[in-house]
């Protein structure tokens, strides 16, 4: 039998043996891990329960915000203007890093000044992290590092912005909650975001015209 006709007949099998070692790598994470072994959560947070949550507080209860930074971890907030495909985009992020304590299960989320819908082509302005599947922690000088969180926005055209945007748009109100189920830590802050450079430039140009 030639070589080639030797390979044709192993072929199959060694396909077979293949999907097989495939398989049993996906089975050994489990069902409930994530490609990193990270845990399935099993929390109660949803999106919904998020939204309403600072929605309510933003609208009723200013007060439960902090504007000092948290003790435990460092967080920061940026904000980006940006022109692309012809329109305006203004985009929010946060980051938690520098953990100090063990951060399990972290979620993020944030809204902006509810005055900013009238600012913004979308439907809301509240983001989270909310719908993932799996827990992300942070412990200190282990990885991850830091975790962020990301949302861009399509600016309306500046005819139909009123000049309260440039007091506003910086606002963002955060909610970072972490720890196990029975003891989860739920911190709450209003912060304003540190503007790029071109941001800057964009909102003094915009001041300008108006």
């Amino acid at each position: 039998m030639s070589p080639k006709r030797e390979m044709n007949r192993f072929f199959p099998l060694v396909m077979y043996l293949c999907v097989i070692a495939v398989c049993l790598g996906a089975c050994s994470l489990g069902p409930n891990q994530g490609p990193a072994g990270e845990p399935k959560r099993t929390d109660e947070y949803t999106l919904n329960s998020e939204r309403r949550d600072l929605n309510e507080r933003v609208t009723k209860n200013l007060e439960s915000f902090q504007t000092n930074s948290p003790d435990d971890y460092n967080l920061t907030a940026t904000v980006d203007v940006s022109h692309e495909s012809g329109v305006d985009r203004i985009t929010y992020e946060i980051l938690v890093n520098e953990a100090r304590v063990p951060m399990v299960n972290v979620i993020q989320t944030f809204t902006l000044d509810p005055n900013m819908i009238n600012r913004i082509d979308a439907g809301e302005i509240f983001h989270s992290n909310v719908s993932n599947t799996h827990e992300i922690s942070l412990e200190s000088d282990k990885e991850p590092l830091g975790l962020s969180l990301s949302r861009s926005y399509v600016l309306k055209p500046k005819a139909e912005i009123d000049s309260n945007i440039l007091q506003r748009y910086a606002d963002m109100y955060i909610k970072i909650s972490y720890g196990p189920n029975d003891q989860r830590t739920e911190d709450y802050f209003h912060i304003h975001a540190e503007p790029s450079p071109r941001t800057i430039e964009h909102m003094k140009s915009w001041e300008k015209e108006k």
